[in-house]
């Protein structure tokens, strides 16, 4: 463990750069936080280190601008989108043949509901969560239903912490969470298709060079709609969104893997895991005592209950949240932005730091970045027919995978947030890569992955491949 000492010196270091730039805290590069020390959590004076953690309740989140923004991540986006550096200089000729994109879904209400209850109540009446089946040959059309949550008056756990007023389920994805997935496929469109020419302009049904994926949540899939009919706004009728069986699905954890909670349990069993326990004690109890949350091990072991109650809220429009027995104890900002740098230090340990981070990764995203690392070499080896494929998942997908590529500093990845893997051929039939996360070529420590052969980043992924998944998964 590091001493305290050491994150002082870090913390100095840092401050004295930014004041002798001329920088301010907010100018800060606020995807790469200083995250090797509890002292990023403890420090008020970072505030949300120059990130965006609010967003309207009813419209699109605000576009172009290049920081962390949890509410709506930014991506590739036509006005800041510029091809890589050397074919930008012209020292190579090269055209785009491939694009992986993985994203988490749009913004949404909670998971998690306070244990004492909740102050504000919810309304999702400006967006239908629609729920029909339909035939894939002949047959009547379905009448297209959609969800409609509602309560019984009658019903006594209405008087319980479980229950919020209001016309929403939790979670689920909000008008506003849709309609950031729209501007986020159009401007998919402008980069993707108009301006570099891979994406098809327009879409049939039958099109084999296209691939899409979700997981079998209706967070996903709500967004997926969103997205591709941002992409394609003429489109007429059915589209295939893939999906693996849920007991095996790659993503979202979908397969039966014990030996996860052992590793996790190594994870937070360390001397740094436990100084970050001990520095936030005192937040911690504040909160607990707030809402009732003394007894629940879920709302006290990390910081990932709180985090994503006070997101959901900031994140639709809402205020954070006050103990629904004495409307005077509220949370604060100040205490919401310590959540916020915990959840960030927790993301950064749990897929960076911590000593089993390469089992850890292996056996929550190996499948999956398997599956990856097979597309690239089916492109590598010219037999892929698809030339742009695109993933609907989690938060859970997302940040094991920046984690296997090394990422420098690794915030809790957003609403939306992305990875771009561009697949490049250069006139001498050589394939390089460059990977984008949340719209700029992503920092790590294998250096900036704005030029890489593929061969490269094939073999920086390969490590987190396990050989024998199943008995990875079942051995004690």
């Amino acid at each position: 463990m590091r001493t305290v000492y050491e994150g002082i010196l870090d913390m100095l270091t840092f401050f004295l750069s930014v004041f002798f730039s001329g920088t301010s805290l907010a100018a800060v590069d606020s995807f790469y936080p200083p995250l090797n020390h509890t002292t990023y959590i403890t420090n008020a004076s970072l505030g949300t280190y120059g990130g965006v953690f609010s967003a309207p309740s009813d419209q699109a989140s605000p576009t172009g601008n290049d920081v962390y923004n949890y509410c709506s991540m930014p991506h590739p986006h036509v006005d800041t989108y510029s091809v890589p550096r050397p074919i930008a200089n012209h020292s190579v000729s090269a055209k785009l043949v491939y694009l992986e994109y993985l994203q988490r879904h749009q913004r949404r209400t909670p998971y998690n509901i306070l244990p004492g209850g909740e102050n504000q109540e919810y309304n999702c009446d400006a967006i239908h969560p629609h729920l029909f089946a339909a035939p894939a040959g002949q047959g009547p059309s379905p009448m297209q239903v959609y969800g409609q949550a509602y309560t019984d008056p009658t019903n006594p756990f209405l008087t319980t912490g479980s229950y919020i007023n209001g016309t929403c389920q939790y979670p689920q994805l909000t008008i506003g969470g849709y309609l950031d997935g729209y501007q986020h496929g159009r401007d998919l469109h402008a980069v993707y298709s108009k301006k570099l020419g891979l994406i098809p302009e327009s879409l049939k049904e039958s099109d084999k060079t296209v691939f899409f994926r979700s997981s079998s949540a209706a967070l996903t899939q709500g967004s997926a709609g969103g997205v591709l009919r941002g992409l394609w706004p003429e489109y007429t009728g059915p589209l295939p969104l893939h999906q693996q069986l849920a007991s095996v699905d790659s993503v979202n954890r979908g397969f039966s893997c014990p030996v996860r909670d052992t590793i996790l349990s190594a994870i937070q069993s360390t001397a740094e895991w436990n100084e970050h326990i001990e520095v936030t004690a005192g937040l911690r109890n504040q909160l607990a005592e707030m809402f009732d949350a003394q007894d629940s091990s879920a709302w006290l072991e990390t910081w990932d209950h709180f985090a994503d109650n006070f997101q959901g809220r900031l994140c639709n429009g809402y205020q954070l949240p006050c103990r629904l027995q004495d409307g005077s104890q509220c949370v604060s900002k100040m205490q919401a932005y310590e959540v916020f740098r915990a959840g960030d230090w927790m993301y950064n340990y749990w897929w960076r730091r911590n000593p089993n981070v390469t089992e850890y990764i292996q056996v929550i995203e190996g499948l999956f970045i398997a599956e990856i690392v097979r597309k690239f070499e089916a492109v590598q080896e010219r037999r892929s027919e698809v030339v742009y494929s695109h993933t609907f998942a989690h938060d859970g997908d997302i940040a094991p995978m920046l984690g296997a590529l090394g990422i420098r500093a690794l915030r809790w990845p957003g609403m939306g947030s992305n990875v771009a893997f561009e697949i490049w051929e250069t006139d001498e039939a050589e394939f390089y890569a460059r990977v984008l996360y949340s719209g700029r070529a992503i920092e790590t420590v294998h250096g900036v992955l704005e030029w890489v052969p593929l061969s490269s980043l094939i073999e920086i992924l390969k490590v987190f491949i396990p050989e024998d998944i199943v008995g990875l998964c079942t051995s004690s």
